[in-house]
């Protein structure tokens, strides 16, 4: 038999009963406050007593309550409706795609594309980035596209071989989130690299709500649209060139289709100019448009996929739609030849893609070819990444292309 060390140790749960015997039964002691109450004359109530009594609610009759409320039913769409006009209007809303693309918008906006690269202006103020600056744009991705919490269901799989199989649904980061945090990100690295001075002319409007109206031949055009965001700054951009230079450009043609073809035509609808910024705001000048692509919102009618050149489409009419809103509100509601031009630089992203842009807006009279023309400057999409993805259970990002953010930083020092 082996012999154990005797520990002496105490029964812990005989000694939890016997405290919880002993205090369980303990009587309160006076702390004569009830003698210190009464003699100051306060009535003291016991609460046992004060629980029992019956609490009377009054009755309150459902038809005293409304009977002078008067519920508004939503108006009827017909003539009746105080928006309903006699004669319709041509819509295009946020989220509208041009069937013609590019062609079509040129001729819709009565814009000349000047060259397929951006303008000299800004080029120039191309400069190469560091090895420093490279790693931390690629943890701005990691951090943008992989690391972030989100867990969302992912726009469905479609096979064109086998477009009656269902896939499973993945879950994941949306390319909204994606863009947003990316352009976030890059906006505060440019504010970091060009210094307090050139920071506090910027501003950023997030979501800002645009409407523009405007007649092309005889047509009634309404133009809303939402600015995912848009960079305001105290100073006008310069004008990047003159009609001189455009002697070589010329319009597409794309008849028998009109350039309004894919536009909605409605008889609900108010003539009203708004700009998110006010005229007197020392930010009134509009610098830089970021357009967030969101695949699932921007869809053809015709279920037909969207193509690369209706996205382009997409930079111009935004572009288009900010300058002229712009200028409306700068030169007054009825101006149609600018007195000086308003250049807006365009960023049109879906996290991964980015497509840069410049336009510059001389007149409003969009009627026919001739005549004063915008101008518009663009260069083939570029991908800031091939993939940034879970492989393997490891967090990658492969082919990380600088040129992307060298042109943002471009369009951040344009002043």
């Amino acid at each position: 038999m082996k012999l154990t060390q005797a520990l002496w140790n105490q029964h812990l749960g005989r000694m939890i009963k016997r405290n919880w015997f002993a205090h369980g039964k303990q009587i309160l002691g006076d702390t004569l406050t009830e003698t210190a109450l009464a003699s100051k004359g306060i009535e003291i109530t016991d609460a046992q007593e004060f629980l029992k009594k019956p609490h009377a609610f009054p009755r309150i009759d459902p038809d005293e309550l409304f009977s002078g409320c008067v519920v508004r039913r939503p108006l009827s769409k017909d003539e009746d409706h105080p928006d309903w006009k006699k004669r319709p209007c041509m819509r295009h809303n946020n989220y509208d795609l041009l069937v013609q693309g590019v062609d079509q918008a040129q001729l819709l906006t009565k814009t000349l594309i000047v060259k397929n690269t951006l303008p000299d202006e800004v080029e120039n103020l191309v400069e190469d980035t560091t090895e420093e600056l490279d790693n931390l744009l690629t943890k701005i991705i990691y951090s943008s596209s992989i690391f972030d919490a989100q867990q969302v269901k992912l726009p469905k799989k479609k096979d064109p071989l086998r477009p009656a199989w269902i896939f499973a649904r993945d879950y994941g980061i949306n390319d909204v989130r994606k863009s947003y945090h990316l352009a976030q990100k890059m906006i505060q690295v440019c504010e970091s690299l060009c210094g307090l001075e050139l920071a506090q002319e910027r501003q950023i409007i997030h979501n800002g709500l645009v409407q523009l109206s405007l007649e092309k031949e005889n047509e009634l055009l309404i133009f809303n649209s939402t600015m995912d965001m848009l960079m305001m700054s105290t100073k006008g951009l310069k004008p990047m060139e003159s009609d001189k230079d455009i002697s070589h450009a010329t319009f597409p043609d794309i008849y028998p289709l009109s350039p309004v073809i894919s536009l909605h035509s409605d008889h609900f609808y108010q003539v009203v100019d708004s700009f998110p910024v006010s005229k007197e705001s020392p930010f009134a000048n509009s610098h830089t448009l970021f357009v967030i692509h969101d695949c699932e919102k921007v869809k053809n009618f015709t279920e037909l996929p969207v193509t690369e050149n209706q996205l382009l489409a997409r930079s111009l009419t935004k572009s288009f739609i900010a300058a002229a809103a712009c200028a409306k509100q700068k030169f007054g509601n009825d101006v149609k030849d600018l007195p000086e031009p308003i250049t807006i630089q365009c960023v049109q992203t879906n996290g991964r893609t980015f497509h840069l842009s410049v336009f510059q807006l001389n007149t409003l009279n969009i009627d026919g070819i001739d005549g004063k023309c915008n101008l518009w400057w663009s260069m083939p999409q570029l991908n800031l990444y091939e993939k940034a993805e879970y492989e393997n259970s490891k967090p990658i990002v492969t082919n990380y292309n600088p040129e992307v953010f060298k042109r943002i930083l471009a369009f951040y020092k344009n002043n």
